[in-house]
């Protein structure tokens, strides 16, 4: 019967169903908030650490000023070394295959005033290069611990 097509001479639109069929998976829960987030424009469009302050708690502090900027907001939010550090921690533990960036060196207080202006200087410029390129990583701007680190949710 020549209606019927033999079975190995599909159209061109049974071959494209087919490859959609086979390239979609089953979304993730983590897959809907990510498209949650870049819908809602909560995705991180710059970060810059320029400034750096000294803060008195039970004892002195140097705390990193961290501007953010997403679509639809910008603000400032204040960190110590050590939240830096436990962050990077975070993300090794749950994103280690990610390519991520090596994190600034510790350096022990006997041995290192932290209070040098040189010394803070540098680790301030050492974060601003450590958190510019997670965020040069594919898909970081909008990752969970990164947005949460930065106050975004």
């Amino acid at each position: 019967d020549p209606r019927q097509a033999p079975a190995n001479n599909r159209t061109m639109s049974d071959a494209k169903a087919e490859s959609k069929r086979k390239s979609t998976r089953e979304k993730t829960e983590e897959d809907i908030q990510y498209e949650e987030r870049l819908e809602s424009g909560t995705e991180i469009k710059s970060l810059a650490i320029k400034r750096v302050q000294t803060a008195r708690s039970r004892s002195q502090v140097v705390l990193y000023q961290v501007d953010v900027k997403t679509g639809h907001a910008e603000w400032a939010t204040f960190k110590r070394f050590n939240a830096f550090y436990e962050f990077h921690q975070q993300l090794v533990k749950d994103l280690k295959k990610c390519g991520l960036p090596k994190f600034p060196p510790r350096h022990s207080k006997i041995l290192t005033d932290h209070f040098d202006r040189f010394f803070i200087e540098k680790r301030r410029a050492d974060l601003e290069q450590y958190m510019q390129s997670l965020l040069r990583i594919p898909g970081m701007a909008n990752q969970e611990h990164m947005l949460k680190f930065l106050g975004v949710k």
